[in-house]
């Protein structure tokens, strides 16, 4: 194979690499509205469920003091715990998610 030739092949998979690319920019670019929006839903439940599981948290450690049994409030505490954890969780995903369609986007300039 002569360099030409060679300079072709590479320039033929650089083409199909910027193909690719674009196409998963594309597709990224049109997941991006919905993500901003689960994200912005997400970070506006955040302060409420923190403040859900403060409540239940001293609901719990008033209900240990007074009868030393698990009560509802603490199931209630565990449960909110559980979903304040997927919830920050799937916030972080959105977060990495969001970066990197950014930086897709930054390499595009």
């Amino acid at each position: 194979m002569d360099t030409f030739s060679a300079l072709e092949d590479k320039v033929r998979q650089a083409a199909a690499l910027v193909r690719d690319l674009r196409a998963k920019n594309a597709s990224l670019e049109q997941e991006l509205p919905e993500v901003r929006k689960r994200n912005q839903r997400l970070e506006s439940e955040l302060p409420e469920l923190r403040t859900r599981v403060q409540e239940l948290h001293k609901a719990l450690e008033a209900a240990e003091k007074g009868v030393g049994e698990v009560s509802e409030d603490a199931r209630r505490l565990a449960t909110a715990e559980q979903e304040l954890k997927g919830l920050k969780k799937e916030r972080e995903e959105v977060r990495v998610r969001i970066a990197r369609l950014i930086e897709i986007l930054d390499g595009l300039e």
